[in-house]
């Protein structure tokens, strides 16, 4: 499994890719309590429907009247309808991605997390990963030691090879 792992990881990329096209947010939820306010913290690996796909950390608090606080949650919502984030440069046209905002720095909210405190996300095309994913798999077929039978031809079928020895 291990020669094949990047051989792997680029079909599930291929596989994936007209996916990336849907919304879907997969990730780790986690809620901490403190007096009457509940701190959210959401690690999440995201695809905003664009064809890219997003790493990051949202922060967010609420009140503690509104749910019962979960201390660890695996949060996902799959293939729903595209919720892209405005593009404000070519890198995002391109499908790369930087997004920071910390309300309490007076940052305006963004369209990935509208009601978070902060936002942290970096992102990168699909097309990219796909292509790195290539490039590894190309490197590591390249790297990987041939096998006896490809090293040029042994000896003749039903000859035997004996290594000289000094007799005792």
């Amino acid at each position: 499994m291990v020669r094949r792992g990047w051989w792997v990881v680029l079909v599930v990329l291929l596989i994936a890719w007209p996916l990336t096209y849907r919304y879907t947010s997969v990730g780790l939820d986690l809620e901490g309590r403190h007096g009457q306010r509940v701190d959210q913290t959401f690690y999440r690996v995201r695809w905003p429907g664009n064809g890219s796909m997003l790493v990051g950390r949202i922060d967010e608090h609420r009140d503690l009247s509104t749910a019962k606080v979960q201390r660890l949650d695996l949060g996902a919502e799959i293939l729903r309808p595209a919720r892209p984030i405005g593009t404000r440069s070519t890198w995002n046209r391109l499908g790369f991605w930087w997004v920071h905002a910390d309300a309490a720095a007076g940052d305006p909210p963004t369209d990935a997390a509208p009601h978070a405190d902060r936002v942290w996300f970096v992102g990168v095309p699909h097309w990219l990963l796909v292509l790195l994913a290539l490039g590894m798999a190309v490197r590591r077929r390249a790297r990987r030691p041939r096998s006896r039978r490809d090293t040029g031809p042994g000896p003749d079928p039903g000859t035997e090879v004996v290594a000289d020895r000094p007799r005792p």
